[in-house]
């Protein structure tokens, strides 16, 4: 699967869109994700399920994200999801 995985802090420009255009790539920003999977916004999540359920859901989603060609912005707290982080990294380039 030939992705890109861009990960920062919130605020750094991961879902600028533009370098998925200038690849030809799809854009997938795991938090939008995780707010229709999950139908409330992460804040929601976060105040009605606390941060460690939030991570926990937030690894399910990016775990098991299957896309080829795209570039995937997911949140910046994605680096404490050991899971995730290693499916991120397999299914990139």
């Amino acid at each position: 699967m030939n992705n890109v995985t861009l990960i920062g802090m919130p605020g750094s420009g991961k879902s600028t869109i533009g370098v998925a255009k200038a690849l030809g790539y799809q854009f997938l920003d795991t938090d939008l994700l995780i707010q229709k999977e999950e139908k409330r916004k992460l804040s929601e999540i976060i105040e009605q399920e606390g941060p460690e359920r939030f991570k926990e859901i937030e690894n399910r989603v990016n775990a098991s994200v299957q896309v080829s060609d795209t570039v995937i912005a997911p949140g910046g707290s994605v680096i404490y999801c050991e899971e995730a982080m290693q499916h991120l990294k397999s299914i990139g380039k």
